[in-house]
């Protein structure tokens, strides 16, 4: 499963960087990718190729 965190201004700003510094720090892999746009949404990321606004840990990491 891929997921892809945006690190743009917005997304940053408003939890991006917190979301990449949490899954980093479980050690999740994450690809990083710059705005796409949906700064409305911040911070955004894709799972499996899937959009998640406003985006949470709950959101990218799938709990076995």
């Amino acid at each position: 499963m891929t997921i892809e965190i945006c690190l743009g201004q917005n997304c940053k700003a408003y939890g991006g960087q917190a979301l990449a510094e949490v899954l980093t720090e479980k050690g999740v892999p994450f690809q990083v990718f710059e705005c796409r746009s949906l700064c409305t949404y911040a911070p955004v990321a894709f799972v499996a190729g899937k959009a998640k606004l406003r985006a949470t840990l709950d959101d990218v990491v799938v709990n076995d």
